[in-house]
């Protein structure tokens, strides 16, 4: 299992211009994120059906020059956002290769009825919402509870709602409509910055849980716990069913067995001899035949 260490941020947009994605790398290690995501984006309703593709969905883009720069200071995970309008996506990413590349797979429906099949059946990790054309959608408490239940996770991104003021009372209705049809379970905050200036440290971010509606305790794991948790289910939904190994780095002891066994064959001795010795008041052992019994007369 790989190696996570907080504070996250899981939603950082894949930019081509890698000066500026290496400035905004820079800026979250200086304040104090270890683990962050970079976020690439498929939209599935534009996809061209006349073509038949082995797999629609493209590869993680090569970092390999910004994981070597600083492989020390944090760690670089790949995420995909599928926009999509039907459930159609569905057999898609069933066939689909390239996602098993991602360490993220987060949904971002555009109907209701593919905001109810995110939360349902939705095979990825993570629902999250089009913060620049407004949150329109607004889910419901039974698919909310479902999504809780299946291990997803719901995103609030407040980078957009420092750029936007329009922004910043959607992330709020959406937060408050979280708090309401579910209690604020399985609330992650990601920046989604386009620049250094949209981020802000992890402790800042933990703040404006009162604004969203969290408490102090969510608002701390919507950066760290509920991320590691989140982390971990990818993984879990990456690999599938595997075999752990577990190996000692120190000595191991055993129970000796033949100890345990001596002292039962001794107690068994002892109560063997007791035995005898009671049955020694009865019976005469050094006489060859059992002493016979002594028939009564009748008078």
């Amino acid at each position: 299992m790989e190696k996570t260490y907080p504070f996250y941020d899981l939603c950082i947009p894949y930019q081509k211009d890698e000066k500026a994605l290496r400035e905004i790398i820079k800026e979250a290690i200086s304040l104090g994120y270890k683990t962050i995501a970079i976020e690439q984006v498929f939209d599935h309703s534009r996809r061209d059906a006349t073509k038949r593709v082995p797999d629609i969905f493209p590869p993680p883009v090569t970092l390999k020059s910004l994981e070597d720069e600083f492989k020390n200071q944090l760690k670089i995970l790949q995420r995909l956002t599928i926009l999509y309008v039907d459930v159609s996506v569905a057999h898609a990413m069933t066939n689909s290769l390239n996602l098993k590349k991602y360490d993220l797979v987060a949904g971002q429906p555009k109907t209701d009825a593919a905001l109810t099949h995110c939360c349902t059946t939705f095979a990825g990790d993570l629902v999250t919402f089009d913060t620049d054309g407004g949150v329109k959608l607004l889910v419901n408490r039974k698919a909310y509870q479902i999504g809780v239940k299946r291990g997803l996770f719901f995103e609030i991104k407040y980078g957009p709602a420092i750029r936007d003021s329009n922004v910043r009372k959607d992330m709020i209705k959406l937060a408050h409509n979280y708090c309401v049809r579910g209690k604020t379970k399985s609330i992650i905050f990601s920046s989604g910055a386009t620049n250094p200036f949209e981020l802000r440290g992890p402790y800042d971010v933990a703040n404006l849980a009162y604004i969203f509606g969290l408490s102090e305790d969510q608002g701390k794991n919507a950066v760290n716990k509920a991320c590691r948790q989140l982390f971990l289910r990818a993984q879990g939904r990456r690999i599938g069913k595997t075999f752990m190994f577990v190996r000692s780095t120190g000595p191991v002891v055993f129970s000796d067995s033949s100890d345990s066994d001596d002292a039962d064959s001794e107690k068994a001795a002892d109560d063997g001899s007791d035995e005898n010795e009671e049955m020694g008041n009865f019976v005469d052992t050094n006489s060859p035949e059992p002493p016979s019994k002594k028939k009564k007369k009748l008078v």
